[in-house]
Formats: C-alpha cells, structure tokens, sequence
C-alpha cells in the first residue's frame, strides 16, 4: 500500500510508487492524501485530501485485499498524520516512513512545527524510516557534513526513536547511505551518477523496500536491494520536461528484459547460422576467428565467448552467449551505434557485393554495411533480421 499525495507529472508520488510496486511484481493499493497539479519545474497547487476521506480508503482496502506492508509519502497536515497513526495502529500494518520535510535541495517542504512533530510520533510506530541527510538533520538534531555524521545520526535517530533507519547521503555524499537495522550498522553505497533528473527517487526507494518485504526479503536484504534498484532507476533516468527529470523505475526490470532478448535474438541468428551454414561460411576464411554481438538500449551487449571458426565446409561456434564479456565486438558494437555487428573476412565475395552496390563498406561507418576498423570487418546492421538479410542478398 502506498500513502502518498499524487504528481500531475507522473514522476513521484503516488504516481512513483505504483510503477516501482508493478516492477517489482507485487500489486499496490492507494490511500490518497492529497492531489497536487506539479510538472519537472514548480507545484502550482496542493487539494489535501480530508481526513474522513483517507481514514475510508484505509478502511476499504483492509476490509478486502489487507496488505501487509506500506509506505507513505508526503503528509501535509497534522490531522492526515494522525488518521494514517490510527490506522496503521487499528490494522497492524508494518510501515515504511518515508518522512517527507525537506527537499533533497534542502528546501524546507514542511515548516509547521505540529506537522513535524506529529511525523515524529509517527516515526516511533514504524518498521523503518528513509530521511534524506537534511531531513536526518532535523530529526537527529545533528548537522550531516560527512559519512561519519551521517553514521552518527542513523544511530542516534535508531536509538532515539526505536525505528530501523536508513539515512539517504544523496550526492553531497556521493550516493552513500547509512543504515541501522536490528542493532545492525552498514553502509550502502551508490554509483557517483551525473543527473539532474532524481524526480522521485525517494519514493522509489521507500517504495522498493516495501515491495521487496512484501515479495518476503528479510528487512537488511529489501534494504540492500531497493538500494541496487533506485540505483539504476536513476542511472537511467528520463530527461523529460523544463526541469527536474523523473527516474524511471521501470528501467531495471526493462535492462534485464532486454538483456535476455539480446540473447534470443543471437541464438536466432546464430540457429540460422547452423541450419543453412553456407550463409556465413561465403564472408568467412579459414584465417578468420568470428563472432557476433547485439547492443541494449542500455549499453550491454551481449556476445559469444568464444566466437565462431570455419571448420572445413562447416561452422563451429564456440562458448555460451554472455553479457558485456571483454571482447573486440562488444567494445567496437558500442562505438559504431548500431544494434548488431558479425566479424567477416574481407574476401572476394564481399569485394563482388560492394562492387555491385549490394553492400557500403567505410571506415567510418556512416551509411554502411560494412565498417573496417583496425584491420577487422564487421557486418553491421539495425536488426539479426537486417544481418540476415544482407547475407542472403549477398548470396543472390
């Protein structure tokens, strides 16, 4: 369940919450707080949602679906806070605060004092909290300039308030968190990532330990792995809008995704290979070690590990096909911005073809089917259907 405000802008928020939920394979219910109209840039007007209205969403969902786990957003009343109290108290749901005061700018987002201190009240009925260092500052009442005050103030907010805790260093400390779980200290560390697009990666990840605990990950493991997701969510974030960019909490599931397709489409290519093996061995000598690669939309690529030898009148591939292996066709594919590349050998039948116009050969690869790169031809093309394509057409 998600307890949260709704952006206009899809980028955080409820809005946030639900696509991480639907990642991560677990179904999300919405008690709605409040609805704002925002964009990438400025929150131009916030309806808070009243009170009796939360209180039967709450009692709705628990009289039929009863998650287990859920996470909050911003709450911008002290009467809002105080119904989500009750009824996280009444249905012995286990929550995940995320407690909402401070932009990771450090613009304050909450000044009324009744409004923090009722956060804090909340805080001490909660399985776990997520404040960013800012917010961790005026919890803890410490200031966070360092990894070591960061450690200081998880601890003291830990044992302050008797809730496990993960305090979000953000970028003025290069990515690195600090937690206190169970008595337990870590610390998790993140990528240096150069963005501004971080609309809504505090949700993200508030929202990710609470679907990572409702899938049964012990609390420390949701933790971690909310950790690696948010992680790549921003890496690959979307630069959309004036201003601040969402992070895209679909792009974790979608790099693997995509990575097995690459897979698929190699076995593919590498199956029509094997049924019908004249189709490699015309651009293939017997001095010539191929192999082949297919590019992600996220810079993986995914290539034989062995490669591909002519064997008499036949073709043996050698190795499993595997991701970002260290190879010469993984690291030109990237460079040559197309989906595919096959290592052939400048032979008289590929000299014939672009004799007769059937294939473009450069060094520069604009254009071309052919890209000569450091005394190696690659065979390039959009798609495994392209490559085969070409070499049919080249058989003609």
């Amino acid at each position: 369940m998600t307890i949260a405000g709704s952006d206009s802008g899809g980028g955080a928020g409820l809005q946030a919450d639900l696509k991480t939920f639907t990642a991560l394979g677990v179904f999300g219910t919405v008690v709605v707080t409040a609805l704002t109209a925002q964009n990438t840039y400025s929150v131009t007007k916030v309806l808070e949602v009243p009170p009796e209205f939360v209180e039967a969403q709450f009692d709705a969902i628990m009289d039929d679906l009863k998650p287990t786990y859920a996470k909050t957003g911003m709450l911008a009343s002290r009467k809002i806070i105080e119904v989500v109290k009750k009824k996280v108290t009444q249905y012995g749901i286990k929550l995940v605060l995320d407690p909402v005061m401070v932009a990771k700018s450090g613009a304050p987002l909450i000044t009324d004092e009744n409004v923090i201190s009722a956060i804090l009240e909340l805080l001490k009925i909660s399985l776990i909290a997520t404040p960013n260092k800012f917010e961790a500052e005026k919890i803890s009442g410490m200031k966070i300039n360092s990894v070591e005050e960061l450690r200081k103030a998880a601890k003291k907010i830990y044992e302050t308030y008797g809730v496990n805790v993960v305090v979000k260093g953000g970028s003025t400390l290069n990515g690195i968190d600090y937690a206190v779980i169970e008595s337990e200290e870590f610390e998790l560390k993140g990528e240096i990532i150069n963005t501004k697009n971080t609309h809504g990666s505090g949700d993200v990840f508030s929202a990710a330990i609470t679907a990572y605990l409702a899938k049964g990950e012990k609390l420390k493991n949701a933790v971690i792995k909310a950790k690696e997701f948010v992680t790549q969510a921003i890496k690959y974030s979307l630069d959309l809008g004036k201003g601040h960019g969402p992070v895209d909490p679909f792009a974790p599931v979608d790099l693997l995704i995509q990575r097995e397709y690459s897979r698929e489409e190699l076995e593919r290519l590498l199956w029509e290979f094997e049924k019908d093996p004249n189709l490699l061995l015309q651009v293939l000598d017997e001095n010539t070690k191929s192999n082949v690669a297919y590019l992600t939309n996220y810079n993986d690529v995914a290539s034989l590990a062995g490669g591909i030898i002519k064997y008499l009148d036949k073709i043996k591939i050698d190795g499993p096909i595997l991701i970002n292996v260290k190879n010469t066709i993984s690291d030109k594919l990237r460079s040559f911005n197309k989906r595919v590349a096959l290592i052939v050998s400048l032979n008289k039948t590929l000299l014939e073809a672009s004799e007769k116009g059937i294939l473009k050969i450069s060094e520069s690869g604009i254009n071309s089917d052919l890209i000569m790169s450091e005394g190696v031809v690659y065979l390039v093309g959009d798609s495994v259907d392209e490559i085969i394509t070409k070499l049919r057409r080249i058989r003609e």
